[in-house]
């Protein structure tokens, strides 16, 4: 009987996860294509939207409708879900990439910043899903990488929401 440790670490997994990764990456380009069918499932719409799709696209414009506070949270765990299919996808890249001078360069900022890094990077809304990758592949532990990535989404899409509405307001179509 093969052991979750085992089978985690077999190249056939790791493959698998790599394919799975991409797959993420190709239904996002095609989901952000048209968010609007979306937002007609309410929350979690959302929430599927984000794990496939970039949440930061339709946070602005959902939070007109409903609670930014719920929106934020859904939308954050929906891209915990995105990210971490990445960073399992880095810590199993190392069937497919060769640890190059810019991953070391990256290594040592986060054995240097740990956790704050991720919590930073996590506000800049820039492809998240490199420095994903490559913290996995770097060996980041998934809760020095999950728990400050949620929290920095979080805080990204309540502000994004709040700022939204400051703006433009609640939609009358509640």
């Amino acid at each position: 009987m093969v052991s979750l440790k085992q089978l985690f670490a077999s190249k056939p997994f790791k493959f698998f996860t790599l394919v799975l990764a991409v797959s993420f990456y190709i239904l996002g380009f095609v989901i952000a294509y048209n968010p609007e069918p979306w937002l007609r499932f309410g929350l979690p719409g959302i929430f599927v939207f984000s794990v496939f799709g970039p949440g930061t696209i339709l946070v602005p414009i959902a939070a007109r409708f409903m609670p930014v506070f719920s929106l934020a949270l859904v939308a954050a765990l929906g891209m915990a879900v995105n990210d971490s299919i990445s960073w399992l996808a880095g810590k199993n890249g190392d069937v497919v990439f060769k640890r190059g001078k810019r991953v070391e360069r990256f290594e040592r900022y986060i054995k240097k910043y740990g956790p704050w890094a991720m919590l930073v990077w996590s506000f800049i809304p820039f492809p998240y899903d490199f420095v994903a990758i490559i913290s996995g592949y770097v060996g980041l532990p998934y809760a020095y990488f999950a728990l400050p990535t949620f929290l920095g989404r979080f805080l990204r899409f309540l502000a994004l929401g709040s700022g939204a509405v400051a703006i433009w307001g609640k939609s009358l179509m509640l």
